[in-house]
């Protein structure tokens, strides 16, 4: 995953949240200090989305004959990692409904669910490819498509929480924020 600095945290996350139609990021100038704040809240709903489609993948029947067993246990710590760097969030917010970006380890947390959810995504596509064999039946694989679908929506909506880059600016999410989390089990 491409390390985003600080300043081009707060530089392209300003025009990310006040470009876009989320709510879940606000950023606030005093003198020469910006702070970029996230909402606590839609942080952990995509995080818990990250877990159950990480465990969506692994629920699929023959998932370690179709992806290899390194690539079942590299699916296994992710999931494990989205719920601790979830930990890690929760624990800096203070039970507060927004967290400030510019600690390090909101950041550092931030950026794990978001990798985490990459490389789940990039698993269940494989598992979508192997297919081909006739490993998955038209049931699971639908389902599946559609978990991916999901997944895609919000890792754009996560990378539009924080960038205006054009990677950001060209995945356009191809179902809603609401749909996305109601196919990965999460109720905002």
């Amino acid at each position: 995953m491409k390390q985003i600095s600080r300043r081009g945290v707060i530089r392209s996350g300003g025009l990310a949240c006040l470009g876009s139609v989320l709510t879940a990021c606000t950023v606030t100038t005093k003198g020469a200090v910006t702070s970029l704040t996230l909402d606590v809240g839609k942080v952990e709903a995509y995080a818990q989305a990250g877990y159950n489609f990480a465990q969506m993948v692994l629920a699929v029947p023959n998932v370690v004959q179709a992806l290899g067993a390194p690539a079942v246990a590299v699916v296994e710590v992710c999931a494990k990692n989205v719920l601790a760097a979830l930990d890690v969030l929760e624990k800096d917010a203070h039970g507060s409904l927004t967290v400030s970006y510019n600690s390090a380890s909101v950041k550092q947390a931030f950026q794990s669910i978001l990798a985490d959810f990459q490389t789940v995504i990039t698993a269940a596509t494989t598992l979508l490819h192997a297919q081909v064999k006739g490993d998955l039946s038209p049931t699971v694989q639908s389902r599946l498509a559609l978990g991916v679908t999901a997944a895609e929506t919000i890792v754009s909506l996560m990378q539009a929480m924080v960038s205006m880059s054009s990677r950001a600016e060209e995945r356009v999410p191809r179902m809603s924020e609401s749909a996305a989390l109601a196919v990965l089990g999460v109720r905002l």
